[in-house]
């Protein structure tokens, strides 16, 4: 009975089951298969300990598994313990095809709704005081495994599932401050649950704790477009009026061209460095704030399933850091950033320079009807929250403007035509540095 309603439960939070945007299985070898899931929720326990400087996460997960196999998740620190559906299990990683690495429970499962307990240490972006804590968790795209599985077990981008945290401060007098965009309750001191919403994936969570005061902090609402009253909150050791004030003006530039601001706050933590965004929330500095926050309607607004689609947005919001410019044929480059291998999790580079100029390049080819603006503003609409896969986009603008893009595609997205020599080394993009893990942990 209680596995009956335990799958109850299950389906009827299938709104957004994703695992149609899920790469292959995987052959593990003895005729064992990793299968891809679908996680339908998540509650973490996080607690630090002040005294012992220690942080733990015990973290419940239901999930669907289609097909019998054993089923990938991924999580990069080892876990201490494991439990499926009750009884004590290992895991493993494995290779994704030599281009990312993932974890999988050894055990064969049968297709079916299961419950999965996961206990783990967490020690990265981690500071500790003799009587304070401080703790983010940072993300990249740039790099491999570098969204929520460096802190707790989750699923890979193409997933979206509700997940929830109670946070508790164990051994310590000192007043904490979360900064976070989910739903927070303060259960008192130190001790707070969050709730995340559904449409989240691995790469849209922002989370921060630190002693309060250490940073300045400016709150103020913003009016939307659509009547609602949007809470704006700047922390920095900066100025925050003047982060606050180009924030406020930019978010009116997005309304305009894009539509309603798609998230229920924004959270802007100016740091000077460390540009990189969540859903409705960005650690970012002065000069790419604007970068940033267009990225919460083009990666956290509508996002890539996976690392072959992340050009899109890395290219949309570098042509709004060009001016919105149009570019001919001729500055354009053969380039094959969304051919990579399908495992591949990571925004190619290329998407800062050669499909900023792609998408200049489409802005060109319709300027008779339109800017290209209007086409991306249709295409958030009617994708929003929804991850899309680099094909998706192109037939999205196809069936838009009537049009056949082949050609255009194969040649500089997916280089069926061979690529240009340069563009075999990446160039890093001014307002998404590739910071070292001691320059992350000086950001706490």
């Amino acid at each position: 009975m209680k596995t009956l309603a335990l799958i109850a439960l299950l389906l009827s939070l299938s709104t957004f089951a994703n695992l149609h945007q899920a790469p292959p299985s995987l052959n593990l070898g003895r005729d064992a298969l990793g299968v891809f899931v679908d996680f339908k929720t998540a509650h973490s326990v996080l607690s630090y300990d002040i005294s012992k400087r220690k942080l733990t996460a015990s973290t419940k997960i239901k999930f669907i598994q289609e097909s019998n196999g054993k089923p990938i998740f991924d999580l990069v620190e080892t876990p201490t313990k494991i439990m499926i559906n009750g009884k004590e299990v290992s895991s493993q990683t494995t290779s994704l095809d030599g281009v990312s690495t993932v974890r999988y429970l050894d055990r064969t499962l049968q297709a079916g709704a299961h419950e999965l307990v996961i206990e783990n240490e967490i020690t990265s972006n981690l500071s500790w005081s003799s009587d304070y804590v401080r703790s983010a968790f940072w993300m990249s795209d740039l790099s491999d495994r570098q969204y929520l599985e460096q802190y707790l077990p989750t699923n890979l981008e193409f997933d979206q599932y509700e997940n929830n945290f109670e946070i508790k401060i164990l051994n310590s007098e000192v007043e904490h401050v979360l900064y976070t965009n989910g739903e927070v309750t303060e259960l008192e001191r130190n001790h707070w649950q969050v709730k995340y919403p559904a449409t989240f994936t691995a790469s849209s969570l922002f989370y921060h704790l630190s002693k309060k005061g250490l940073k300045d902090e400016l709150k103020k609402v913003y009016k939307s477009i659509d009547g609602r009253e949007i809470p704006v909150t700047v922390y920095s050791n900066q100025s925050v009026t003047r982060f606050m004030n180009k924030a406020l003006s930019v978010l009116a530039e997005l309304e305009k061209d894009y539509g309603p601001w798609p998230h229920p706050q924004l959270i802007i933590y100016g740091a000077g460095s460390g540009g990189m965004e969540y859903c409705g929330a960005t650690i970012t500095s002065f000069s790419a704030l604007g970068h940033e926050l267009i990225h919460s309607y083009f990666a956290r607004g509508i996002m890539p399933a996976h690392g072959n689609s992340g050009w899109v947005d890395e290219a949309i919001a570098s042509w709004r850091d060009s001016g919105y410019k149009s570019y001919s044929t001729f500055s354009l480059s053969k380039t094959d950033m969304a051919s990579h291998s399908t495992y591949k999790r990571t925004t190619d580079r290329r998407a800062y320079t050669k499909g900023m100029k792609f998408i200049g390049h489409l802005n060109l080819k319709f300027s008779k009807q339109e800017s290209f603006k209007v086409f991306l503003k249709n295409f958030f609409s009617e994708r929003k929250f929804r991850p899309f896969k680099t094909h998706e986009f192109q037939k999205a603008i196809e069936n838009y403007y009537n049009v056949s893009l082949d050609d255009e595609f194969n040649k500089y997205i997916y280089g069926k035509n061979g690529i240009d020599k340069e563009d075999t080394t990446p160039v890093e993009n001014i307002y998404h540095v590739q910071l070292t893990s001691k320059q992350l942990r000086d950001l706490l």
